[in-house]
């Protein structure tokens, strides 16, 4: 049985064209996750300011308050005024789209088990009688699943733009190291460098607990 040239020009176009319309529905849930993360953010903080903030007493996490554990959950979606969350809201954007790039299912495994592991370790290891609320946490936490999830990727293909993308973040972020431990500046401007540590060693568990889950996190089987 012989294949002509022309047979397999045409089915080397056609994989192209396929892989090119995965990698762009792969963009615009990415980009439709990403909107509804930033608008969810600003809606609640739309009922905290109506509410006069007392939303944040309520609802964010007490250092070891046993009561105060269920709040791991809502104290990223809180912020204690509008330039704490308009400062959050740029670098929780560039790194859900990032992050969201990799599959609904991941991205979803990832913000849980950073919420969840991020916030207890918060919990646990912040100062005593402190509040700790906002996006912060969840921001360096899939920092640390951005940077470190190309090294677990089960494709060549994947593993090299992921490596990139991790690369480009991490040296554009590197200033923000100065906020994973405690300093007079970090003190000074209230900042919880235990919420930013915490956070990014869960998203590091994140990107290698996906890594260990495999397939069964692929939304659907494809070539990338």
């Amino acid at each position: 049985m012989s294949i002509s040239g022309g047979s397999l020009e045409a089915s080397r176009t056609d994989r192209l064209k396929a892989q090119s319309a995965s990698m762009l529905a792969e963009l615009r849930v990415a980009a439709e996750i990403t909107v509804f993360v930033v608008a969810l953010m600003w809606l609640v903080q739309a009922f905290n300011v109506a509410d006069g903030y007392r939303l944040d007493a309520e609802y964010g996490i007490v250092s070891r308050s046993v009561s105060s554990l269920p709040h791991i959950i809502t104290a990223p979606f809180l912020h204690l005024g509008l330039q704490h969350i308009e400062s959050n809201t740029p670098p929780l954007a560039l790194l859900t789209f990032l992050a969201a790039l990799g599959g609904i299912k991941r991205f979803l495994y990832a913000v849980a088990l950073i919420i969840v592991l991020g916030g207890l370790g918060t919990w646990m290891v912040s100062s005593s009688n402190t509040v700790t609320v906002g996006a912060s946490g969840l921001i360096f936490g899939l920092l640390g699943y951005v940077v470190v999830r190309g090294l677990f990727a089960r494709s060549l293909l994947r593993a090299a733009w992921q490596i990139a993308v991790g690369a480009a973040v991490f040296v554009y972020y590197q200033w923000t190291l100065v906020l994973l431990y405690p300093s007079s500046t970090v003190n000074a401007m209230h900042i919880s460098w235990q919420g930013h540590l915490c956070g990014l060693i869960a998203g590091v568990l994140a990107a290698v607990l996906a890594w260990r889950r495999g397939g069964r996190l692929d939304d659907e089987p494809g070539p990338a």
